[in-house]
Parts: C-alpha cells; sequence; structure tokens
C-alpha cells in the first residue's frame, strides 16, 4: 500500500514537471521562430541596401557623364565667346583703322589748305539759329546783327566771317540772300558732324570741335559769340603775336548791372573774377588738327550730344585751353579790356537809365570788347518793350547799317 501511495507521488510529479516544461519548450520554439523571422528580415534588408547601392552607382554614373556634358559645353561656350570676342575685336580694330584713315585723309585736305593760306584771318560766329516757335529766353534778339556791326566798324581787315547755323532754323531775316554776300558765308553746321544722328545740335562746343572743317578757312582765326561786340579799333595783334600764336583773352569780370526784377523776383549779386568766357578766342586750324590728333575720339563723343550740359562745357573748354598751354601754342594775356553786363531785365522805363548808364561806360572807359547778356521776362507783352529798350540801345552803339544788310528789315518778325 506504501510502495503505491509512493508510486503515485512520483507520477504526480513528474507529470507535473512535463506540465511545466511545456510552456518552456514552447517559448524556445516561438524564439527560434523570432530569430528566424528576423534574420529573413535583415537578409531582405541587405538585398534592399545592395540594391539601392546599386543603384546609386548608376545615378553616380549619370551624374558623372552629365558632369561632363556641361563641362564641355561650357569650353564649347568659352571657345565661342572667345572666337566671338577676337571677332568683335578684329571689327573693332578694323572699324579704328578705318576711322584713322579717313582722319589723316581729312587732315591731309585741310593741311594743304593751310599750307595757301594767305596769312589772312577770317571770323566764326557758332550761331545755332532761331525760330519764332523757339522759347523767348532763346529768341533772336538783334545780338548777331549789331555784333556783326561791330565787327565792320572796327575790325575792317578780317577776311571771310563764317556763320555756322542749323539748317532747320531760319535764315537771318535782315541779311542778304548769301549769292549777294560777299564777305559773309553761312554754313550748315550738319556740314561739319559726321554723324547724321547728331544734327541738327544746340550744343556750341559740338560745332566747336568741328569747326576747324570748314571748307576754305584760313589758317588764323577768331571765334566769337554773337553776343560778344567790338567796341574800339583793333589790329590782328591783338589777337596773335608775331610768331602767329593765338593769345588767349581774360576778361574781369567787374560787375553785373542789376535791379529788382518784378517778374521773376531775383537778386543779382555783384561778381568779380578772371574769365575766358564771352570773349573772341583766337584759334589755329593746325593747332586743332594738333588736338584731335592726340585725342580723335573725343570729338565725337562731344557732338554725341545734342545739347549742352555744364560738365561737359566746362570740360571741353578746360581741355583745349589746357592742350595749347602745355603744348606752349598760346600766349596768355591779362586783363583784356573787356567788359561783360549781366542785364536781368525789369520794367522798360526802369532800364532805359540803366543802359544810359552802360553806354556811357563803354564811351569813356577802354573797353576793347563787351558782351550783353541779358534776361528777359517771360510775359510777351513786356518782353516786346524791353525788345524795344535792347535795340534802341545797340543801334545807338552801331547806328550804321553795313552793306550785308536789306534796307529797312522787319523787326517786328521776331518780336
Amino acid at each position: 500500500m506504501r510502495n503505491d501511495k509512493k508510486l503515485l507521488f512520483i507520477t504526480i510529479v513528474a507529470l507535473l514537471f512535463l506540465l511545466a516544461l511545456i510552456p518552456s519548450v514552447k517559448i524556445i520554439d516561438w524564439k527560434k521562430k523570432g530569430n528566424e523571422n528576423k534574420n529573413n528580415e535583415l537578409e531582405m534588408l541587405k538585398k534592399e541596401i545592395e540594391k539601392h547601392k546599386e543603384e546609386l552607382s548608376i545615378e553616380k554614373k549619370e551624374l558623372e557623364i552629365l558632369k561632363n556634358e556641361i563641362e564641355n559645353t561650357i569650353k564649347d561656350f568659352e571657345n565661342k565667346q572667345t572666337n566671338c570676342q577676337t571677332d568683335t575685336q578684329k571689327e573693332k580694330e578694323s572699324e579704328e583703322k578705318k576711322k584713322k584713315i579717313e582722319l589723316e585723309k581729312e587732315f591731309l585736305e585741310i593741311r594743304k589748305e593751310i599750307l595757301n593760306d594767305e596769312g589772312k584771318i577770317d571770323l566764326v560766329y557758332t550761331w545755332g539759329g532761331v525760330t519764332k516757335s523757339m522759347s523767348i529766353r532763346n529768341r533772336y534778339n538783334y545780338e548777331l546783327q549789331y555784333s556783326l556791326r561791330s565787327v565792320d566798324k572796327y575790325l575792317p581787315w578780317v577776311n571771310k566771317i563764317y556763320i555756322l547755323i542749323n539748317s532747320d532754323t531760319d535764315y537771318p531775316y535782315w541779311l542778304k540772300k548769301q549769292e549777294k554776300l560777299e564777305k559773309i558765308v553761312i554754313v550748315d553746321r550738319c556740314t561739319l558732324i559726321k554723324n547724321p544722328d547728331h544734327c541738327p545740335t544746340r550744343n556750341t562746343f559740338a560745332v566747336f570741335s568741328a569747326v576747324h572743317k570748314v571748307k576754305g578757312l584760313s589758317k588764323k582765326f577768331v571765334l566769337i559769340d554773337d553776343d560778344v561786340f567790338i567796341n574800339q579799333p583793333l589790329t590782328p595783334d591783338y589777337f596773335f603775336s608775331e610768331d602767329g600764336l593765338p593769345k588767349i583773352l581774360q576778361a574781369r569780370h567787374r560787375r553785373t548791372i542789376y535791379k529788382e526784377d518784378d517778374f521773376s523776383d531775383r537778386n543779382y549779386p555783384v561778381y568779380k573774377w578772371e574769365d575766358s568766357s564771352h570773349l573772341p578766342k583766337p584759334m589755329r586750324r593746325d593747332f586743332i588738327l594738333k588736338f584731335h590728333e592726340k585725342y580723335p575720339t573725343y570729338a565725337e563723343f562731344v557732338q554725341s550730344h545734342k545739347t549742352r550740359y555744364k560738365a561737359l562745357s566746362e570740360e571741353f573748354s578746360m581741355i583745349l585751353h589746357e592742350f595749347f598751354h602745355e603744348e606752349g601754342l598760346m600766349i596768355e594775356e591779362s586783363p583784356s579790356k573787356a567788359k561783360k553786363y549781366q542785364i536781368p531785365f525789369s520794367h522798360p522805363e526802369e532800364i532805359t537809365q540803366e543802359f544810359d548808364n552802360i553806354y556811357k561806360d563803354l564811351k569813356t572807359q577802354d573797353w576793347k570788347v563787351f558782351n550783353c547778356n541779358d534776361d528777359f521776362s517771360t510775359k510777351p507783352e513786356v518782353y516786346k518793350e524791353q525788345r524795344k529798350v535792347l535795340f534802341r540801345f545797340y543801334n545807338r552803339l552801331f547806328p550804321e547799317a553795313p552793306d550785308f544788310e536789306i534796307p529797312n528789315p522787319d523787326h517786328e518778325k521776331y518780336s
């Protein structure tokens, strides 16, 4: 009996052991299966990585090919650009060479004229001309007519007088027709400036840069503005030395004649300085050629501006002046006994006395040359009266009409 119980106990213990062992076996089996799954996943991941590596390798090769293509394209472009620049440079050099040949040919023709020069002295006005449609400030106010009268009266030795005008402006109504003029020659500005896009021009200095091209112009000549007047007899040695060098004249701006202008409400101060503007400028054609030979492209730059602007105007005058000075092609004289009057206009009855004072100053002082710089009212009715006062003043100074004027011109035409 006891043995049976013992056997039963052992059997129960064995069963309990087996029951306890079964979950462990299952866990081990599960772990084994889990490891197999992970290994499979790792294998798949490795395969994916290998696949991406192959794809990246292919893309890298494609990128290398693309990079090489881009580099080749850039090289081709650079080569074409270099060739293009070379062609452009060749064209530029060819164009510059062509211009140089044309310039040399032009200078040769001018030098032939200079060689045949008889030592006479011409006068040149760079007068742009006017039209009635112009503003009051730019209208014709008798300046050129009476400046010519002053030249006719006090510079009878002048050979020819060239007036450089724009073809789109009116012919001076008080001047005889060209075919009836012996001493005066009208020249179209556009015949002097090569580029038709730069014509007509209101830039005096653009014309000045081409003045040496005037056909038949004497070697020595005097450049003069239309608002500059000769006040007493002058001989050629006032403008040129015995050696033929131009005398650069300097004017001392002593004062301005001014009154308060009721229409512009401006006050004008008294100026005192020396300047060579608004004065006759003695010139030599051959000296101007020297300037253009040294600076062959500068004239084209100046001529490309149809109207003046301050920097360009000052620059051109200063450069030419300094060039003559440095090359020893001029004699500087100061003072030149020249006077500048700045005349801001007020009511006509108020300025009559001012003009009487100017007239007295010109007749009693030793002013050889003078300039009248006027400033008219913008009101037409006042401007008309002011113009009459100015006409009486000029006519009082230079009453004799030269033979180049038509008898009794209609001055009201441009009033």
